[in-house]
C-alpha cells in the first residue's frame, strides 16, 4: 500500500514538470520551423532581382532555341546584368536555370555564359 502512495504521490508531483517538457519541446520545435521558413524566405529574395533580369529578357521567347539564340547574344553584345545574372544564378540557382528550357538546358546555358 505504501508502494502505491509513493508511485501516486510522485506522478502527481511530476506532472506540473512533465507539463513544463511538453510546452518547451512544443516551443521550440515551433521555432526551428519558423527558422527554416524565414531561411527559405531569404534564399529565395536574394535572387529575385536576377531572377527577373534574366525572365524580362527572355519574355518573347517561346523555344529552347531562342533561349540559346538570345543568351548568346547578350553575350555577343556583352549585356553585363543579363551575363551576371545568369552566372549568380548558375552558381545559386541552378533549378531556376533549369526551367529555362528543356532537358539539358541549364547545363548548355552555364557553359555557354562562362
Amino acid at each position: 500500500m505504501k508502494v502505491l502512495k509513493v508511485i501516486g504521490a510522485s506522478v502527481i508531483d511530476g506532472a506540473p514538470l512533465m507539463l513544463l517538457m511538453i510546452a518547451l519541446i512544443w516551443v521550440f520545435s515551433l521555432g526551428s520551423t519558423q527558422v527554416k521558413d524565414t531561411d527559405y524566405r531569404i534564399s529565395q529574395a536574394a535572387y529575385a532581382y536576377t531572377r527577373e533580369i534574366i525572365s524580362y529578357g527572355l519574355t518573347f521567347v517561346n523555344t529552347d532555341d531562342e533561349v540559346m539564340t538570345t543568351i548568346q547574344k547578350w553575350k555577343d553584345d556583352r549585356w553585363g546584368a543579363q551575363i551576371g545574372a545568369l552566372r549568380v544564378l548558375c552558381a545559386n540557382d541552378f533549378d531556376y536555370v533549369k526551367s529555362l528550357g528543356g532537358l539539358g538546358s541549364g547545363q548548355r546555358i552555364c557553359r555557354l555564359i562562362k
